[in-house]
This record gives C-alpha cells, structure tokens and sequence, in this order.
C-alpha cells in the first residue's frame, strides 16, 4: 500500500518529543530517547542513579501538540486542521480530526551520551512522560494563583478551563508508559488500541492509566498489557496508581485478555454494550465492578484473582444475560476461535470444534464469577451465573453431539463443484441406472412394509418361523467359516486365519464402536434441559411449583380419564389398540423429528426403538397387557405435551395450562389427595381406585354368592336352591370369593370363552341327554373347527387345570386356535362316568353365563385399571421426585429453607 506522509518533523520544546508525520491520516508522536537523555543529562547527573521520569519529563498534553503545530503553521492538512480547538463556556475540547499514535524512536548515539543509562533506557523502550489529555480541576478555580495558573498551563495546558479531548480516527499506544497515562473525558469515535511492533515484549503502564467517563464508540483492544507495574527491581520508584475505567460506556468490542493488573482496577458503573474479554486475565488487588451493566456475556475464562474476596462485583447489572445471550455468544465469537486439527477437516467439523470451543470457554467464565462469589459466599448472586454456567454446559454437549454426528455419519462430497456444461444437455446415459436405483428403494419399502404388516397384523407366526429359519442359516455359515479354517490341514495357516480373521473383526468392532450414538452425552443435555425449561436450574421456585403440581394435576385427571372410559377402551379389539399405540409413537417421531436440534434427533432414535421393541413384544407374547401399554403411552404422551405447553412463551398458552393445573389440584386436593403420594399407586392401587367387583359382589343373591365360592374352591357341586346362610357367613363367603379373585377369574374366563361356549353347549346337552355320544360329539367339534382345541380344553376341565399360560408358544397356540392331537387314551376319559360327571359340572357354568359373564367383565376391568395406575404410577413417581428435589433444592438456594 502506497504510504501517504505529511512531514511535520516538530521538536515540542525542551522536551524530547517530536511530532513526526501525518502518515496516512495518523499523526506520530515520538519520544526520542536519545535526545531526552541529552536535554536531561545535568539532572540525571544529580540523581544519584535513580530516573525519576516526574520530575524529568515534561508532561504531553493536547495545549502544547496543538500550540506547536499552530506557531509552526503545521496544523493543517488538506484544509482540514489536524487538531481543532474549540472553547465552551466551561472547557476547551480539542478535536483531533485525524488518527493518533504515540512511540518512542532512539536516533544515532552521540559520544557524549552515557551509553549504560541509554541501554537501560532502550531495553524498556518507555515513551517517558506523562501524557495528560483532559484536565478537569475540582473546586473554585478562580483562587488559584496567577503564577500556579500558569504552571499548569505550561505543565499540562490547563487554561483556566478544564478540557478533553475527541478523537474522531483511531488511537495507538505503541510502547510502554513510565509514567501515568490520562483520557479520563475524552471521547473516541474510532478504536483504540496498544499495538506491540516487538512481540517478545507486553505493553506496561508503570504508573497506571485513566480513562474514566470516556465514551467508545468503536472497537477497544488492550490485549496483553500490564498495569501498574513498577520500574524492574523497584530500582528507581514505585509510584504505581491504580486503573481507572469508571463510568466509561463501551459501544462495540472490549478486549483485555492475557493482561494483567498488579495495581487496583476499577470499572465502576461502566457499560459494557457489546462483548468484554478478560480471559487469562491476571488481578493482583481490587477489581471494581460495582455497577457495571453487560448486555452481552462477558468472557472471564481462565481469569486469577489473587484476592477473590477483593473482588467487588456488587450491582452488577447482568438482567440482560439470559439463555438466548449465550447461544448469541458462540454464534459470535466462534470464529474468533483457533482451532488446531493436525487432520485434514471440513469446513463445518471446523466451525463446529470452534463452537465447542467457544461454549467451554463461556462456561468456564461463569465458573470464574461464580468461584468469587462462592468465596464471598453471596449465594443469591451465584444460583444466577450457576445458570449460566449449566446452560453453557448444556450448548456444549448440543454441541458435541452434533460433532460426533457429522464425524460418523457424513461424508464430504468431493464432486460438489458447479459446471455450467453439465446442465446444457439431457443426461440419457443415467436414465437406466437411475430408474433400477428407484425400483431398489420401492422394492426395499414394500418389503419392509410387507415385513412389518406380517409381523404386527398378518401373521406373527411364520415372522417367527423366518426369523428361526434365519438364526439356522446363520449358524450354519459360522459352521462353515470354522471348518474353512482347517481345510489346509496346516496349523500355521490355521492360526495365521484366525489371526486375520479375529484383527478384521476387531477393526468392524472398533469402528461400529467409535460411529455409535453417545446416548450419556445426550441423556445429560436432556437432563440439563429439564432443569433449565422447569426451574431455571434450580433458581425459580414458582416455575418448578407451577411445573409440579401440573405433573399432579395431569396424573389425576389421566386416572380419572382412564377410570371412566376403560368400557369404551374395552370395546375395541386388539389389533385396533395395537394400530393407536403404533400412532402414538408415530406422533412422537413427529414431535421429535419436527424440532432440529440434534438434541431430538437422538432422543427420536431413543424413544421411538425403546417404545417400538416393548409394544411389539407385550402385543405379541403379554396381549392380556396390551390396553395397560397403551394407556402407559397415552400418559406418556400426555406429559409430553403439557410439558412443551408449559415452556410454551405464547401466554395464552400459559394462561390455560396454569389454570387446568390449579384447578385439577384443587380439585384433587379435595376428593382424592392420595393423588399426591408417588408410591400409592405403585404400591397400593387400591387406594387409588374404588374396586366394581366388590360393588357388583354385593349386588348379587345369596346362592350366587355360594356357588361362585364353591368354584372358587375347585367345587363344582353347585348348589340347588338358596341356603339358609347367617349375614356373618355371607360375609365371610364375600372375603373369600375376593381372596380367589383370580382362580375365579381363571375360571369364568375359561368356561365363558366366547370362541367355545357354543361348543360347549353342545357337549353340555350331550352330557344332560345322551352320554354315550359325548367323545363323539367332541371329536365331530375338532374335525368341523380343524384343530383339537375343544377337545384339549375340555382335558383340562377335567384336570381342574384353567391356569393362563403366558409363554410365547402358548401365545401363538391362543391365537391361531392351535392345540396339541389327544391320545386316544386321552379321549377314552369322556366315555368314563367320573369324567362325565365332573365335566358336567364344570359345564354347568354355562347356565349362570347372564349373571357371572358381568362378574368377570368387572374382574377384568378392575384388573386392567390397577395394571394401568401401577404402569403410569412408575412414571409419575420418578417425575415427581426429580420435583420435589428440584424445590427442596431451588427453595434452599433462594433461602425460603434453611440450608
């Protein structure tokens, strides 16, 4: 770049310093060293080895800069004035239209010059004086003197008024300050910074620096810079002041990371608009941040403070660091981020180790902040950077999820260059393979379709055979395999397979393992999540109190809702229940699938073969459970939805979900409050639902209530008439037929099977009628139906034996009406009068069928619905301790309880 250079070349008088150059639109101040040891040389004679800069220098200030380029007819370049000077009524400002920047040169060595003092001098490099660009005096000025006026005046430009300065282009300190620096007022329309030409060196302030009520509008860079620092081996002095940026406002970008403060800092009452940067920052005494206000998330990253308790960080105004701020803040910065990879990576797996990065670093700022405030034990202060710090956590582990994910399961495409030529003419030459490539996906689909329709509603038997089928076939090619090795007949290329083999599969073994989902990661984002959408992790003890008694109110009403409509429920048969819970997890893939965060994308995975392998095997080998798993989901789905309502922002939404909460917890409160207790329903349902059998129990005669205890005692000698029976015997015929609930419902369930009853009345009329016909007539019922199903059932009737089995071959056998042929020894039995006789008995049932088909409707009922309050109760326990450790813990931390 061509450099533009206005020579200047003024000696501000008596002082060392020149004002250089305008060189492209900055002016250069440069101290000369040389020439500063040579008007100083008598006085430092006299100073016995020790430079006190003080009383040598003579202070920098804008009166004598703009008094020299004036006198010397030098301040104007272009028709504009380099400094304008402009007198109010109270105080001069001095407009410094172009850019700033102040240096130190050493000219060539002259004989006479003390060369040890120049070397100590050079090694430090120190621009000398003290640079004073505003002056603002306390107090009645018109008391001072004539001749201190005009002290000040030559000293540091006071005029009797008190000035600042602006400077409208940017600022640069380029070396280190013996002496204290002074802004305090000024305004900067451009940035400032210090900027090191030897980078082996950092940039010190020995005597501190001023920049308090200043206003930067740009850009501020004071990187690796140290302040306060006094004079090597405090040979000389130690005069250090402190840092002062009070009441500054700070528009666009802060930087001080990597510097460090061995005197006090003070940032009070500042204003910080946009990012502020103080990572590997050093403090050694007081750092003021007494009511600093960040718009944005500060980085105190690897920050030391010597003294934590020095730390003031009392009002600070963080009302604007929110959930949001944070994700801004690692969108933002990013890319500001060094990322080294000796691999070669994508773009994106780049930006994403940025990411991860960034969102490490953030959290640990938060830590920081939160370590000093934990040793100043301000407790209500450090819940609200704790925040803070869990949901960096949280974006870190989002982060590192979608890391893992575009590392295992994306590849970059290498022919992803755009070429004009290859959309001039139709491709002909891709028609085929592409048509064989869409009848590849739609013959895939329609077997997975087919596969799927014969697993759920066809026929899960043959699914079964096949997968059977398939498990020989796999046996049979690991036989295979193992006798291949030994084939050669050679034991070294016996054990040299074995070897390839075994590293080829621990090599498919270590990459499976490496391209798995890390569900930790994700179940501890989630976790995270949780805590952060229901309590603020743990600091909002109204939103986690709302949250709880919504999880209350959403279990009363399900169990109310699942009590009153189990009839309803019931009427539907299996395959219409397996076809809703199969919706239902349709639903929730929509959920998840529809919300991008990778975050959901793990957790569809999770959820959708979690709930697809449990469903399909209670379907399919547990059918009595089935309406149990599908009220389960149903809840399930429930708490989903109330809980995505409850982080909903629309206020309606709010408004409505708060106001269903409150009055279902009234209402539960008041007719059934054991609702409340997570364990009732998992261990003792009963108290949870009032039992119909026991209703219906008391609505029945006496000699029903005789014989259904005389069945469920295995006798089927069933009384004649009504017995003569005192009330205390009748209850105590009630306790016993609700003790051998469940032999009776083995038994009505089996008598007053819908698929056989017509069946068995047959055989029951051939028993009342005609009993030489009786094993006929059954072997007529198996040849009609195909299957020996009547006859096996009616062996057991005669073994007393209605147990339900639930073993998967009994499933299947139960399904397709399938039962094991009957020895003719075993048919022999219906010929015999004992048999027929019990059999007549048992049979007899089928006369009672109107009055006892109720009894079993309601066993079954009450069966299902404790199944049903047990399987949602496990839910509802587990999410009703995380809230109740989320309040005790939120209560604590907001000090409503004692810690």
């Amino acid at each position: 770049m061509k450099r533009n250079i206005y020579e200047i070349e003024l000696e501000i008088p008596n002082s060392g310093i020149f004002i250089m150059s305008l060189e492209n639109e900055n002016l250069i101040i440069s101290l000369n060293v040389v020439k500063f040891i040579e008007i100083n040389a008598e006085k430092i004679a006299t100073l016995d080895g020790k430079l006190d800069a003080g009383e040598l220098a003579k202070p920098l200030n804008p009166y004598i800069i703009y008094k020299t380029l004036e006198e010397n007819h030098k301040n104007n370049f272009n028709g504009v004035k380099i400094i304008d000077k402009i007198e109010e009524e109270n105080n001069i400002v001095y407009y410094f239209n172009f850019g700033l920047t102040l240096n130190t040169f050493i000219e060539q060595i002259k004989e006479n010059i003390d060369e040890t003092l120049l070397k100590k001098i050079n090694k430090m490099k120190n621009f000398i004086s003290f640079c004073c660009f505003s002056c603002e005096i306390a107090g009645d000025t018109t008391s001072i003197s004539l001749s201190e006026l005009e002290n000040l005046k030559n000293s540091y430009g006071y005029e009797g008024k008190n000035y600042k300065s602006i400077f409208k282009k940017e600022v640069y300190i380029n070396y280190s300050c013996l002496e204290r620096i002074v802004f305090s007022n000024c305004e900067f329309k451009s940035k400032i910074s210090l900027h090191k030409i030897d980078n082996s060196h950092k940039i010190a302030f020995c005597n501190g620096i001023d920049f308090a009520n200043c206003i930067f509008e740009d850009d501020v860079n004071f990187k690796r810079f140290v302040s306060g620092t006094p004079l090597p081996d405090n040979k000389y002095y130690n005069n250090e002041r402190d840092t002062i940026f009070e009441n500054c406002i700070f528009n666009k970008r802060v930087d001080f990371h990597n510097s460090k403060f061995v005197n006090s800092v003070y940032f009070t009452n500042s204003h910080f608009k946009d990012y502020v940067d103080f990572h590997a920052c050093e403090f050694n005494k007081i750092a003021c941040f007494y009511g600093v206000t960040f718009d944005k998330a500060p980085n105190f990253s690897a920050c030391y403070f010597k003294e934590p308790k020095a730390v003031n960080l009392i009002n600070v105004d963080i009302d604007k660091l929110d959930f949001k701020s944070v994700e801004k803040y690692i969108e933002d910065n990013y890319q500001d981020e060094t990322c080294e990879n000796k691999q070669e990576i994508t773009e994106e797996q780049r930006n994403n180790n940025c990411k991860l990065k960034c969102a490490k670093n953030l959290k640990d700022s938060f830590r920081v902040i939160k370590d000093v405030l934990i040793t100043q034990n301000n407790k209500l202060e450090v819940q609200e950077w704790h925040k803070l710090e869990l949901y960096a956590k949280e974006k870190e582990l989002e982060i590192q999820l979608s890391k893992n994910k575009n590392d295992n399961l994306k590849k970059e495409s290498k022919n992803q260059v755009y070429n004009p030529k290859d959309y001039e003419k139709f491709n002909y030459s891709k028609i085929i393979p592409l048509i064989i490539f869409l009848l590849k996906i739609i013959g895939h689909l329609s077997v997975n379709i087919l596969i799927f329709v014969e697993l759920v509603l066809v026929a899960p038997f043959f699914t079964i055979m096949f997968y059977c089928v398939y498990v020989v076939f796999f046996i049979y090619k690991i036989l295979t395999f193992i006798l291949k090795s030994f084939y050669p007949l050679d034991i070294n290329k016996f054990i040299i397979f074995w070897r390839i083999k075994f590293n080829k599969i621990k090599r498919k073994l270590i990459v499976s393992g490496r391209k798995m989902l890390d569900f930790t990661l994700w179940s501890d984002c989630v976790l995270l999540q949780v805590y952060r959408n229901t309590s603020n992790h743990h600091t909002n003890f109204l939103k986690i109190l709302n949250f709880t008694i919504l999880m209350i109110s959403l279990y009363a009403f399900m169990g109310f809702v699942f009590s009153k409509t189990i009839n309803f429920i019931l009427s539907f048969n299996s395959v219409s229940i397996i076809i809703a819970s199969y919706i239902i997890l349709l639903v929730f893939a929509l959920m998840l699938v529809n919300v991008k965060k990778q975050l959901y994308q793990y957790g569809f995975i999770l959820i959708f073969m979690l709930c697809g392998a449990f469903t399909i095997s209670m379907i399919l080998f547990l059918s009595s459970e089935y309406i149990s798993i599908f009220c389960f989901l149903i809840y399930f789905l429930g708490v989903l939805i109330f809980y995505l309502f409850f982080i909903c922002k629309i206020k309606l939404f709010i408004f409505l979900v708060r106001f269903f909460a409150y009055m279902i917890f009234i209402a539960t409160i008041i007719t059934k409050p054991q609702f409340i207790n997570p364990f009732t329903g998992v261990f003792s349902s009963d108290k949870l639902y009032e039992s119909k059998f026991e209703k219906r129990l008391n609505d029945l005669n006496t000699s029903a209530i005789m014989i259904l205890t005389d069945i469920s005692q295995d006798n089927f000698n069933l009384p004649s008439k009504d017995q003569n029976i005192s009330l205390t015997e009748l209850n105590s015929a009630k306790a016993l037929i609700i003790a051998n609930k469940e032999k009776l419902k083995e038994i009505l369930s089996k008598v007053y099977n819908d698929k056989y009853v017509s069946d068995y009345k047959k055989v029951l009329n051939e028993l009342e009628n005609n009993t030489s016909n009786v094993k006929n007539i059954i072997e007529e019922i198996d040849n009609k139906n195909n299957n020996s199903v009547v006859s096996a059932q009616l062996n057991k009737f005669l073994k007393l034996n209605f147990s339900q089995e639930i073993d998967i071959l009994y499933a299947i056998k139960s399904n397709f009406s399938i039962s094991e042929k009957l020895s003719p020894e075993q048919m022999a039995l219906f010929d015999q009068k004992d048999s027929q006789d019990k059999l007549k008995s048992v049979l007899t049932l089928l006369k009672f069928k109107s009055s006892f088909e109720g009894i079993l409707e309601v066993i079954n009922q009450d069966e299902i619905i404790q199944n049903i309050i047990k399987s949602t109760s496990v839910l509802y326990s587990i999410i009703l301790l995380l809230c109740i450790f989320s309040l005790q813990k939120t209560a604590r931390k907001n000090s409503i309880v004692p810690s």
